[in-house]
């Protein structure tokens, strides 16, 4: 939302357009942005950004945003009405044409933040930007009324968006900027001209980028160049040196606030993990008393810093978005419950907003307005004595505790219920009411790694090549709809399943993505080609009964993708099988081929290579075979995760990404992954043994000392492979490995935690994944298993609880 209204005459004068096309109203007052015509609530009042980048063009979707009712464009090329297609709207759009759209967006930036003299506090490093943020907007809430960049956009983009939030009344902003090469920082400071600036700490995070780290710490220093006043909160030893050297002051501070240093030019905390520090220093910088800062340190409780999606109970799907109240987000969120379809039902629970200042009546009644609007009244219930005055009805309650009273469970049954307010009604506190059951054990993924792993590969093949996601088997046990759902986001191009079952419920639950059936069964085709969902086809009783069933479906054309053995021994035609292959699509023009597509059979494994590049030349020749006979052209397909990574000169014109999806590395050489899944549960008890005590069945482990031995509510029929007791594990609690003892059982396993004296009941652990600071690769405990990581997280029972993770809504 814009902290400003501008008109498309406004914005255009502001970024110094080429021209401006008027074929419409142009003093309507633009309040919303957009370039994902996805997020498009208020079309009128919307501006659309065409933005151009690698993999999308956003005057592609200029016709989709005309059809959700945006009349006014940003764009850096005519508009040609006939080429969309909707030529009645000739005379209703209005659009600015720049040169670039992304700088006409940074131009419009500078010179909105330009407008505020208020305090632009720029927060910027390796890590800890978001939570710095949060923090210090949890300490200020009440006594300063704040602006800030939305959940984690601080990219050349984000930035840009966050400052055109700006608007009067406001004592504060908050904006974070983070870089990926040299030059960004200071496109970055010509916008936010920061008066209080915050280093964070300095990490390995895109340093291939950097010829060093200097020239990264001087890259992050830029941003800094008006700022009155710098917090570095890190104990990076090269900053120091390299700030004396451009003679600017500085002054370390013990780990805990000396208020009495807090105003010298340059301070840091010992500890950078401590991120609190910077945000007191922060508070003094604001003016707020000692004695204020002490009475709002309560609040600094752990902050969750990302969208969960838990989808445990089959009743009930829950959206936890609790931890960020600003008005971009919310709008956000709102379109986040608009599109999940892991239910048929929609409900929302939103809190009053204390920080909005002399605003809040109205925007909260625009907000109800507009939830009520996309919802209906009686699915958005409200928390908070505003909301409360503002509807007076029957859903809406004064605080968290009036909820909890008046709460039935039946109510929500069949319902994506979203979470979304201040942090002072810890909404959070009320997900136990909604859990079918309460487990300790839970699967958490992270979204943001696999859009991040999406990405990197994307990288590594040419850009025309598209992307086939693999999201068979539960998506290698992640889950389907909601992997599924963030691919489609992400602009995957394809995505495969195994068989025909799994199709369906993701078309069922939404899912607009080109879909392929690795193994489809020859019951099921009707039903394919009824929810346009394409097979694969690998031998001709399939192909007939195939064509059978597209025709009793009244299809125009029959698609298909045609498999080819080339080595793997398992499904495919072969090469005796062309000439009748090539009679049949001769003889049933109708039949789509869409894509062809051999499996290599050892991509991973560097002493099969010349075997893999036999299976390519072997595939080659059988495609030239039928491009050059019937004068088709299908998408060329061999490459699975750990072809892109050692043959990408063969990705052709498609890839199929499987397990580097989900993070794990199918080669033994380094690349840029990040495993998206976190296994972890919590201590049950905790007993001690004395030397030469046997612990669990089979008496197959003895104490050879006095021992701890703690037992965890996660056993084999969660997942856990019985081979990993006995030692051959190990789990971390409080940050320390504590290996297994004894046998695992069907619900439970011990370990052994005589060596973490501080372990207790309710402790959290870790089975792998990433916790804290900790983590431990599937890939270790599926060494220790003898098995390969896809069985490990495949495996994982569908009882334990998914969270899925996501900041980039």
């Amino acid at each position: 939302m814009l902290g400003l209204p501008y008109t498309i005459q406004d914005i255009a004068q502001a970024v110094f357009a080429k021209d401006l096309f008027q074929g419409a109203e142009t003093q309507i007052p633009l309040q919303y942005i957009a370039f994902d015509t996805r997020t498009i609530i208020h079309g009128e009042q919307t501006l659309f950004v065409a933005l151009k980048t690698a993999h999308r063009n956003g005057h592609d979707f200029i016709a989709k945003a005309i059809e959700k009712g945006v009349q006014n464009f940003l764009v850096q090329k005519n508009i040609d009405i006939d080429s969309v297609g909707l030529k009645s709207y000739a005379i209703n759009i209005n659009y600015a044409l720049v040169e670039n759209t992304l700088d006409a967006l940074q131009i419009w930036a500078k010179f909105h933040r330009e407008k505020f003299t208020y305090p632009v506090i720029a927060i910027t490093g390796s890590n800890g930007k978001t939570i710095v943020k949060e923090w210090l907007t949890t300490l200020l809430e009440g006594q300063f009324q704040i602006v800030k960049s939305p959940m984690s956009y601080n990219s050349q983009l984000g930035v840009a968006l966050s400052l055109l939030q700006m608007r009067p009344n406001i004592d504060a902003a908050i904006i974070e900027a983070g870089i990926s090469k040299v030059g960004e920082m200071a496109i970055l400071a010509e916008m936010i001209q920061p008066t209080l600036g915050i280093l964070t700490h300095i990490g390995t995070a895109h340093s291939e980028c950097f010829a060093n780290e200097s020239e990264k710490i001087a890259e992050k220093l830029t941003l800094f160049a008006t700022a009155t006043k710098v917090i570095v909160s890190c104990e990076q030893p090269a900053i120091f040196p390299f700030l004396a050297a451009k003679k600017v002051a500085f002054q370390a501070t013990p780990p805990l606030p000396d208020h009495s240093v807090l105003h010298k030019e340059f301070l840091t905390s010992a500890d950078k993990e401590n991120a609190s520090l910077a945000a007191f220093s922060a508070l003094v910088f604001l003016g707020m008393s000692e004695e204020a800062i002490e009475q709002r340190l309560p609040l600094l409780y752990p902050i969750q810093m990302r969208t969960e999606m838990i989808s445990e109970n089959p009743q009930i799907t829950l959206i936890n978005d609790s931890y960020n109240s600003d008005i971009d987000s919310i709008f956000n969120a709102f379109q986040l419950l608009q599109n999940t379809k892991a239910q048929p039902h929609k409900k929302l629970i939103l809190s009053d907003l204390s920080h909005l200042g002399k605003d809040q009546i109205a925007i909260q009644s625009n907000l109800l307005k507009q939830a009520e609007k996309m919802f209906g009244q009686e699915n958005v219930i409200t928390i908070g004595e505003i909301f409360s005055k503002i509807r007076n009805n029957i859903f809406s309650f004064v605080n968290t505790q009036d909820f909890t009273q008046h709460f039935h469970y039946q109510d929500y049954i069949g319902n994506v219920v979203l979470f979304k307010g201040a942090r002072q009604f810890q909404l959070e506190s009320l997900l136990p009411l909604f859990h079918h059951k309460l487990t300790a054990t839970v699967f958490k993924v992270n979204l943001n790694a696999l859009v991040h792993n999406l990405r990197y590969f994307r990288k590594l093949v040419p850009i025309q090549t598209k992307i086939m996601c693999m999201v068979k088997a539960f998506s290698y046990g992640s889950g389907t709809w909601e992997i599924a759902s963030a691919l489609q986001q992400e602009g995957a191009d394809y995505l495969a399943v195994a068989y025909s079952s799994e199709a369906i419920e993701l078309r069922e639950k939404g899912i607009a993505l080109p879909i392929m059936v690795m193994n489809p069964d020859a019951q099921s085709l009707e039903t394919l080609a009824k929810y346009e969902i394409e097979p694969e086809i690998y031998d001709f009783e399939l192909l007939e009964k195939y064509i059978r069933a597209a025709r009793l479906a009244g299809l125009a054309t029959y698609p298909i993708h045609l498999k080819f053995d080339t080595g793997m021994g398992r499904l495919g035609f072969n090469e005796k099988d062309i000439p009748h292959l090539i009679e049949i699509l001769t003889q049933y023009p109708d039949i789509q081929v869409i894509s062809m597509l051999t499996h290599l059979a050892a991509a991973d494994d560097n002493t099969a290579d010349n075997f893999s590049l036999q299976q390519i030349t072997r595939f080659q020749a059988v495609y030239a075979i039928l491009h050059n006979t019937l004068g088709i052209s299908p998408l060329r397909h061999a490459l699975n995760s750990a072809g892109i990574l050692r043959f990408p000169q063969f990705a052709m014109d498609m890839v199929r990404l499987g397990i580097g999806l989900y993070g794990v590395n199918p080669t033994e050489d380094s690349h840029d992954l990040q495993e998206i899944g976190t296994l972890q549960t919590l201590i049950s008890q905790i007993h001690s043994y004395p030397k030469g005590n046997s612990v669990g069945y089979g008496r197959s482990q003895f104490t050879t000392k006095d021992s701890r031995i703690a037992t965890l509510p996660i056993g084999y029929a969660d997942g856990i492979f019985r081979r990993l007791g006995n030692g051959k594990a190990s789990f971390f609690v409080q940050g320390k490995a504590a290996p297994t003892f004894g046998r695992i059982c069907m619900d439970m396993l011990m370990i052994d935690v005589s060596d973490i004296p501080e372990a207790k009941a309710g402790d959290e652990v870790l089975i792998f994944g990433k916790m804290n600071d900790v983590s431990q690769s599937v890939s270790v405990i599926a060494q220790a298993a003898e098995t390969i990581s896809y069985e490990i997280l495949t495996s994982i029972s569908p009882r334990v609880k998914r969270i899925y993770i996501n900041d980039n809504q």
